[in-house]
């Protein structure tokens, strides 16, 4: 009910009201001098959504009484902005959700479950030294309800089976990663494999294992290139020595440090990190493989992936002395966040 001017009066009270839900009673006192009693139903909020019924009464001389009822979820009214589609989906819908990956709630944690990536397997009629994976998928975020990826990768675990007559020995593996603009690098440790035919298997703990999204959860946009290197080594005491060498450098060099692992702002870096130092002595090394991974890939890879890395020497089969089958099995997983304009 409005008492005179009311055209004007209804106009002023939208307009406030729509610059803020909390009305002060100088902004009415000047938007609504000629008014005495005004009610409003579902007008607009600061940003488009609906406000309850607000009433506004005239209780002297330059005072007004502004009524706002309180929010309630579950009212049929989204009121902006102290609800959203968060915090209050059954008055203002769903949120959009990124169509293609997991949400970011919960993702620092390994996926139950993995699909084969059979594409980056290294091993595709033929062992591949140097190539590039992912291209086939091509899934750009823009394509999507997605904001950019953000992608963990890591050595979920190593097998390896050793010839006839070939002694006990130790194996460890230096795996870097590189975009152009963020570097990362992960050590493993000197671990016994067995010989004589034998076939040991490793499983890496995920603090051990990680060397892409160590730290925080990093958005990747550009090719991810991830060289793979291990090497035999019969003395694994030497060989911790120059790990502890390279983990020194990498300490200073690096933005994050920890026990395996680093993280680097720049890409400049890890050749004065690793050097020239690995596999030294009487090291043998037993896989040196270079993958470039393909930006449309990195999205699909959030929902978890895994890819073979394999290298061999000798035949097994005849029993030759000194052969050896090693395999490194690659696991993804990440998540997205909602593309900026589709979140509440």
């Amino acid at each position: 009910m409005i008492a005179r001017g009311e055209e004007d009066t209804i106009a002023a009270v939208k307009s406030v009201l729509r610059s803020c839900v909390c009305v002060t009673v100088a902004a009415f006192a000047a938007g609504c001098a000629d008014a005495q009693t005004a009610e409003v139903i579902s007008v607009g909020g600061m940003d488009g959504g609906d406000v309850p019924a607000v009433t506004v009464t005239d209780t002297g001389p330059d005072t007004w009484e502004v009524y706002v009822p309180p929010v309630r979820c579950g009212d049929s009214v989204c009121t902006r902005p102290m609800e959203d589609c968060m915090s209050c989906p059954l008055d203002c819908n769903q949120c959009a959700r990124c169509d293609m990956a997991p949400t970011c709630t919960g993702a620092l944690a390994v996926p139950t479950a993995t699909t084969a990536l059979t594409d980056c397997n290294n091993d595709v009629g033929g062992q591949r030294t140097n190539y590039s994976c992912g291209t086939m998928l091509g899934v750009p975020p823009s394509a999507t309800t997605c904001a950019d990826p953000k992608l963990r990768l890591r050595i979920r675990d190593i097998t390896m089976t050793r010839g006839f007559f070939s002694l006990g020995s130790n194996l460890y593996c230096v795996v870097s990663a590189e975009d152009g603009r963020h570097a990362e690098l992960l050590v493993t440790t000197p671990r016994s494999v067995d010989g004589n035919r034998n076939t040991t298997h490793i499983n890496l703990p995920v603090a051990q294992s990680t060397f892409w999204g160590q730290g925080d959860l990093y958005r990747s946009i550009s090719n991810i290139t991830v060289s793979y290197q291990c090497w035999l080594t019969s003395n694994a005491a030497q060989a911790q020595h120059v790990l502890d060498d390279i983990s020194m450098r990498a300490i200073m060099a690096s933005a994050s440090a920890g026990a395996y692992g680093w993280v680097f702002g720049t890409v400049g870096v890890l050749g004065s990190v690793i050097g020239g130092i690995l596999g030294t002595g009487s090291d043998e090394q037993v896989l040196d493989v270079q993958q470039t991974i393909a930006v449309g890939a990195l999205l699909p890879m959030t929902n978890g992936r895994s890819w073979d890395i394999h290298r061999s020497a000798g035949d097994l089969g005849f029993g030759a002395n000194g052969a050896w089958d090693l395999h490194l099995t690659v696991e993804s997983w990440g998540c997205a966040d909602v593309r900026t304009g589709l979140a509440p």
